[in-house]
């Protein structure tokens, strides 16, 4: 027995009235006709399959007499409108059904018809602007908030962080797609001309990855919340460390003391390993060890650049000395007085030693060679 019901997500906004009259008239042929339509979804009830024609008219400024007499009079001519779209307050759209081909059409003039629908158009024009500004203003607004926390550390301390970037990079393009394709309309209309809808298939798909896009920013917060009962732990044992006291060696500190004053360990999908160990000194002296294994090389590679300009930024007068060893793909010592910061990176390894106190780096970096090797 076939079901009399059946729902579909529908499109986000009526922009391009012509492809959902397209899609409608495919679903009346396969025997559904529209009956309501939400926000989010569709839903038909079955009837006859055949040849239909289906028209959207958006809602006009009249009082409900005179939309009721507009209605019986569409009726009369053979227009029965079975549903009405939800789209903005000032322009649902009532969805019009003709199976009668000697029926002539609800709207015979392009300039009328382009009237109509001059202000839905208008609106989508403006939605599809502040969605751009809004994907622009974020990033901007992330930046002032954290400074001290670069786009690219985001990306790799946080479990969902590329995810974000993915859909609004998606957004971005389907919002431009639907500024051309609205000035292509509202181009032939200001012409005459009955504007092209385009495949409906294909607009649609658009559609609804916009909806599902929509839906999976608003569901990333609880997902970014659930994502450390999956993530594992990360393997730092393999990854190179520098422990204070052999810093020391050979130096009139050997018997200083050291406490942990922050560490991080994480795993997350673009930084499977990563570790970050500082330690403080009796009198105030810092040793940092920062050990990144990434997912791809290009991030590692990223990664390296950031931290030696951000030690250079921080120390506009730090000279720079190559380190040559063949063990590291790239590596330096950056020195500004007492600062010293050596980099390494291996393939999809990075690594940092910090230190704020004079001290002799040559076997610590013999040592980050050896481990890296392995």
């Amino acid at each position: 027995m076939r079901k009399q019901k059946k729902r579909a997500l529908r499109p986000l906004e009526l922009w391009n009235p012509g492809a959902i009259e397209k899609w409608l008239e495919d679903e009346a042929a396969k025997g559904w006709q529209l009956e309501d339509c939400g926000r989010a979804l569709a839903v038909f009830k079955a009837i006859e399959p055949g040849t239909y024609r289906v028209r959207l008219q958006p809602q006009r400024p009249e009082t409900p007499e005179a939309r009721r007499e507009r209605g019986e009079a569409f009726r009369k001519m053979g227009w029965d409108c079975t549903a009405v779209i939800v789209g903005d307050d000032d322009y649902d759209c009532e969805v019009y059904y003709c199976n009668d081909p000697s029926v002539p059409e609800l709207d015979t003039d392009p300039v009328a018809w382009g009237w109509a629908w001059e202000k839905p158009l208008r609106h989508s024009w403006g939605v599809a602007w502040a969605v751009l500004g809004l994907l622009v203003a974020l990033p901007l607004l992330m930046a002032v908030l954290a400074p001290r926390k670069s786009v690219l550390e985001a990306l790799l301390c946080q479990n969902l962080f590329w995810l974000r970037l993915v859909v609004m990079f998606v957004l971005g393009v389907a919002m431009l797609r639907r500024l051309w394709y609205l000035r292509r309309m509202r181009r032939q209309l200001a012409a005459g001309l009955v504007p092209d809808s385009g495949s409906w298939r294909r607009d649609r798909r658009w559609q609804q990855v916009i909806i599902l896009l929509f839906l999976l920013c608003w569901m990333l917060p609880v997902i970014s919340n659930m994502a450390p009962l999956w993530r594992v732990e990360p393997d730092t044992a393999s990854l190179p460390y520098i422990a204070p006291v052999e810093l020391l060696e050979g130096t009139d500190k050997a018997y200083w003391e050291f406490e942990t004053a922050n560490y991080v360990y994480q795993s997350t999908p673009l930084a499977p390993d990563r570790f970050g160990l500082q330690y403080r000194g009796e009198n105030g002296e810092h040793v940092r060890n920062a050990a990144d294994r990434l997912r791809f090389e290009i991030l590692a590679k990223a990664l390296y650049r950031e931290r030696a300009a951000d030690f250079q930024k921080n120390y506009l007068d730090a000279t720079e000395t190559a380190v040559e060893n063949g063990a590291f793909d790239e590596a330096m010592l950056l020195t500004a007085g007492e600062e010293q910061l050596f980099l390494a990176r291996t393939g999809k390894v990075v690594y940092a030693l910090w230190v704020d106190f004079p001290a002799d780096l040559e076997e610590s970096i013999q040592h980050v060679a050896a481990e890296l090797e392995k």
